[in-house]
């Protein structure tokens, strides 16, 4: 869970949350953007109150409260990806705040980036059009989230 004190301990261990924009998760959430055809791109780390932004494309915001937090989801699945080519269709985003309010989001896929058996954050895509996603642009989602998990357990 989000609250989880060896989650945060972990996410905590890494001094990432609130540090300086480097240009290497800029460039993982640039190619993600470009592979995936979307306009939002971000490295995302789930604190206990806020998703805050390591690398954004797209949002003039670096974080944002946990309550309208896409993902959220990843503490309620053992899934590694999550994709949902139209958010208006699916049962789990259909009544979230930013699915039925600005920005009317309508796609977001993500990979959890785990370290020690501990969901830190993901890499995520949004827009605001459905999207369909071939399985070569979830594999290049995947080769990103590796990219960043090691980039963020350099940290230490």
């Amino acid at each position: 869970m989000r609250t989880d004190s060896s989650r945060l301990a972990e996410l905590r261990r890494h001094l990432i949350l609130d540090s300086s924009p480097e240009r290497a998760y800029d460039d993982i959430t640039q190619m993600l953007s470009s592979s995936m055809q979307v306009p939002i791109a971000m490295v995302s780390l789930l604190d206990d109150k806020r998703d805050w932004f390591k690398s954004v494309l797209g949002l003039p915001v670096t974080e944002s409260p946990a309550s309208t937090s896409f993902c959220e989801r990843f503490f309620f699945t053992t899934d590694d990806i999550i994709v949902v080519e139209n958010t208006a269709n699916d049962a789990l985003f259909a009544s979230h705040p930013l699915v039925v309010g600005p920005p009317y989001v309508r796609f977001y896929a993500a990979a959890r980036l785990a370290i020690n058996g501990q969901t830190l954050g993901t890499l995520c895509v949004y827009d605001v059009r459905p999207h369909q996603v071939s399985g070569e642009a979830i594999e290049q989602l995947r080769f990103l989230a590796g990219n960043a998990m090691s980039l963020i357990r350099r940290r230490v």
